[in-house]
């Protein structure tokens, strides 16, 4: 392969890698000196990559084989070593990281800078890097092995191909061992996630975005049925999400009517990118509702009628109705509704069903008056009209074109992951 399509192939990848995570790719002679002009950020990574090689043989363990190798320190801190030799004969070796596979502890880390005597310097400059790093499941990782090696050789590897090595200069850990440090890894990152959603955490979405989107959950579906096991898999975020959703105070009839949306949603999807939308939908959702509901403090009455207008989208809701479930007069539970919610109650059904077609228009593929009168809007024109002042896209182009920027988002992770789209 010419050294042109090597680096320009790099290059594409670094900027894919851009998209995801904040993952450095550097390369490196075969005497691991850096090639290349250094950031800021590239040199706290080098001085930390030269800290954790020093006294190891690890340059001459990457050249045994031309296979990518991962090298893991006793912090629990990765790099994957990635062998290139040109048609020339000259080497180099591209380096991926650093990067977590589970969280990190600060304590250790800092009493190993204290133990090599890392100056204050530097470990200012390193403690920035790593507060950025991402954390990446082992099935991330392999895959970043396979496809870095098959852009510097044109060769496909399996994962059983990939290598092994500790900073304490043995070839460090197998599958199993590694398997299981990611399974751990995942159980904590689904305990961080759902404790936010319980406290209403509207980091959570910066937070979901240091995790792998892989995960390890085992095997939910038949060998080889990507889709029913991505299925399977949003399905257990579905319902993990709802029960922390009702622990932080969301209302159970609101959470469970949600779960049976998002499975219907999950169930007529027919691509994994589709899967993708509502599970990063789901995320945002339930931490919403219970951010609002913690913040706001909805009274017991006007939570039930919200969650009641949830369940009943389809169906012809008036004032008195939602008055008399609530247990009041008519003018009272329109005041008070207002008071608490922000907006009028024919403002919030409104804006309830015109998300609920953004739902359906993403999931199925009924026509566009269809879900107009399956919504309760007397005219196709008049659906068009107000599905655009809340969305600045018409119906048929949102289902051509997807969200747009200011639209409502859906988050998903396949992992252990959340949902938070069209479903409010």
């Amino acid at each position: 392969m010419q050294e042109y399509e090597v680096s320009d192939r790099i290059q594409l990848f670094r900027e894919m890698l851009s998209c995801c995570h904040k993952l450095m790719l550097c390369s490196y002679d075969n005497t691991f000196y850096h090639i290349g002009a250094e950031t800021e950020e590239e040199k706290a990574s080098d001085d930390l990559f030269s800290l954790f090689r020093k006294d190891t043989n690890l340059e001459s363990s990457v050249w045994e084989e031309h296979t990518p190798l991962l090298f893991s320190v006793q912090i629990g801190m990765h790099w994957l070593c990635c062998p290139a030799q040109e048609d020339a004969g000259a080497k180099q070796i591209y380096v991926l990281g650093p990067f977590f596979m589970e969280d990190y502890s600060e304590e250790a880390i800092n009493t190993f800078f204290s133990a090599a005597q890392v100056s204050d310097a530097m470990r200012l400059n390193v403690w920035k890097l790593i507060q950025k790093l991402p954390i990446l499941s082992w099935g991330r990782v392999q895959e970043y092995a396979m496809m870095i090696h098959y852009l510097l050789t044109n060769q496909k590897i399996h994962q059983s191909d990939l290598r092994f090595f500790g900073s304490t200069g043995a070839t460090a850990a197998n599958t199993q061992e590694f398997t299981a440090v990611d399974t751990h890894g995942t159980y904590l990152a689904e305990q961080e996630m759902l404790r936010m959603v319980r406290e209403g955490d509207l980091d959570l979405i910066r937070h979901i975005d240091r995790i792998a989107v892989t995960g390890t959950i085992g095997q939910l579906a038949r060998p080889g049925d990507s889709l029913r096991q991505m299925k399977n898999a949003v399905q257990v975020s579905i319902t993990l999400f709802s029960r922390a959703s009702i622990e932080g105070g969301l209302s159970p009839e609101t959470a469970l009517t949600l779960c049976d949306r998002y499975f219907q949603s999950v169930e007529n999807a027919n691509s994994l990118s589709e899967l993708s939308s509502i599970a990063y939908t789901l995320h945002r959702d339930f931490v919403e509702r219970v951010h609002m509901v913690r913040t706001q403090r909805l009274s017991k009455e006007i939570e039930s009628a919200c969650g009641y207008i949830e369940r009943h989208l389809e169906d012809e809701l008036s004032l008195e109705k939602l008055a008399h479930y609530a247990g009041y007069v008519d003018y009272y539970f329109s005041k008070k509704f207002k008071q608490e919610v922000g907006i009028t109650l024919a403002e919030y059904i409104r804006s309830k069903r015109l998300e609920r077609a953004a739902m359906l228009l993403q999931s199925t593929n009924e026509d566009v008056q269809a879900i107009a009168m399956r919504l309760q809007f007397c005219s196709q024109s008049y659906f068009t009209d107000s599905f655009r002042k809340k969305y600045g896209i018409s119906p048929s182009k949102y289902r051509k074109n997807g969200m747009q920027s200011d639209a409502p988002t859906i988050l998903v992770t396949p992992s252990i992951s959340p949902l938070s789209a069209h479903v409010k």
